[in-house]
């Protein structure tokens, strides 16, 4: 071998960075044979490499889920392919990252509260592993590596409520909590038995992925939908040439209609046979349990939604 380094040098480079062999030989060149500052070039050219690549478009990718007893994590990871999406273990780490993470007050999801991409990104990333780079570093290297934009476009946490539980949901998973739709759900009850609350939290996940709402009751739907949809609807009613109050009887009944759609309460649940909403459902299991059990939040996240 050159002089300079050696062959374990660059196999144990290798695995600890599984950067190809050409990178690493390189790296151990510019730095004299130094693992570690061979480690940290390697980590400043993928920054480099990766502002090469950040312009190419990153449409596919996977939605991740971390839990704890904090709450669910829920992150989007954008790559160009659906190949590289299904290379997990980074994802899975980046959403441990996200659940150390201090949140904000704005919702992601009814209850939820979004994480600042950027300070995500400065975080170390939750690898498991000694003196673990920062998450953004992580991915640079990923993108040199795989030679595509990787990209965490959104995230956010559902904590986990005082008494209850928080379940989750992952439609067509690829390994653990990795998928292309996932949800999470939170629980307030008393009730003893936890492992029949968090399954009825995951059928509950399983439905919002299913029918996606917009939020847990009609009173939480947004103000600036609720106008939005009256006013289509007013214009569709007057279209009838009715009288003035039977067109507004006409617009509170479709409104009705609407809040069955959107609000999670209301929608029909989807593992209930007889279409019976989601409320009474909750008031079974509540019956059921021995203690009420209230929904207060959930999160759902697909990839591509609304880019």
């Amino acid at each position: 071998m050159a002089a300079g380094y050696t062959t374990d040098q660059v196999k144990l480079m290798r695995e600890r960075t599984s950067a190809p062999m050409k990178e690493c030989v390189k790296a151990l060149k510019a730095t004299s044979g130094d693992l570690d500052e061979a480690i940290a070039w390697l980590r400043k050219a993928g920054v480099a490499s990766a502002h090469k690549k950040a312009d190419r478009q990153a449409s596919d990718g996977a939605v991740v889920l971390a839990a704890d007893a904090a709450g669910v994590a829920c992150v989007e990871v954008n790559t160009e392919t659906d190949f590289v999406a299904r290379n997990t273990d980074l994802a899975a780490a980046v959403a441990r990252s996200c659940l150390a993470m201090p949140a904000s007050s704005a919702g992601a999801g009814a209850g939820a509260c979004d994480v600042d991409v950027a300070q995500l990104g400065a975080a170390p990333l939750a690898s498991g592993e000694e003196n673990a780079p920062a998450v953004a570093d992580a991915l640079a290297l990923a993108m040199t590596q795989l030679g595509e934009n990787i990209v965490v476009r959104r995230a956010c946490v559902l904590p986990a409520p005082e008494e209850g539980v928080v379940a989750s949901y992952v439609h067509n998973a690829y390994s653990a909590g990795v998928g292309r739709t996932a949800a999470a759900v939170s629980l307030v009850s008393a009730a003893a038995d936890r492992d029949a609350l968090r399954s009825l939290g995951e059928q509950l996940a399983m439905h919002i992925v299913a029918s996606p709402p917009l939020a847990v009751s009609r009173d939480e739907v947004p103000a600036e939908r609720i106008a939005r949809e009256r006013e289509i609807l007013l214009a569709q009613a007057e279209e009838s040439g009715k009288p003035a109050d039977v067109v507004e009887k006409m617009v509170e009944g479709r409104l009705n209609k609407y809040f069955k759609e959107v609000a999670l309460l209301e929608q029909a649940f989807v593992v209930d046979e007889k279409g019976a909403p989601v409320k009474k459902a909750l008031e079974a299991a509540g019956k059921r349990l021995g203690a009420p059990v209230e929904c207060t939040g959930f999160v759902r996240f697909a990839v591509g939604e609304g880019a």
